[in-house]
């Protein structure tokens, strides 16, 4: 009796454990993939060139990282959103292209980061590497421009952020 009570017990904790992450994961998923609609709408801004387009994007970017809910991440995770935060102020501060495309990359890197621990992600995305630049951007397209290059043909995919179950 003490074995099917104690089973029994793990099994509850297990499931609230479950419910508990699947609450959380609802939380945030809303908010992050509002950030990934943004971070590549800023990453287009840098394909086309335009340092005042991509002010203001990394404007929008920057308020809608402000509204992912730090509470229902972990330690590590939240310690992200401060310096996803600072190279979108960076961007939005300045219109000057190459400067934007430098706060680009450690964006880059630390969203990758972010997505890659959540598992949130409502769409396919691409990590993909810069050859000529040696940096990383994310994308929502296997091909196609990089935003330090603004062209076709010189970056390649790393890695695939799959989407997130439900």
């Amino acid at each position: 009796m003490r074995t099917l009570k104690t089973t029994a017990l793990s099994i509850l904790t297990v499931l609230l454990f479950t419910m508990n992450i699947n609450a959380q994961n609802k939380a945030i998923s809303g908010p992050v993939n509002t950030v990934i609609t943004n971070y590549l709408a800023l990453k287009d801004a840098l394909i086309s060139g335009n340092g005042t387009v991509a002010e203001g994007k990394a404007k929008i970017l920057l308020a809608s990282i402000g509204t992912v809910p730090k509470a229902d991440l972990t330690t590590d995770e939240a310690v992200l959103l401060p310096k996803l935060e600072f190279d979108s102020r960076h961007i939005s501060e300045v219109n000057k292209i190459d400067h934007q495309r430098e706060h680009f990359a450690n964006l880059s890197n630390n969203l990758y980061t972010l997505l890659k621990k959540l598992k949130v992600n409502n769409n396919i995305l691409y990590r993909q590497y810069c050859t000529m630049t040696k940096r990383y951007f994310l994308s929502e397209s296997d091909k196609g421009k990089d935003p330090y290059m603004g062209m076709a043909g010189c970056s390649k995919v790393t890695e695939t952020l799959s989407i997130a179950k439900k």
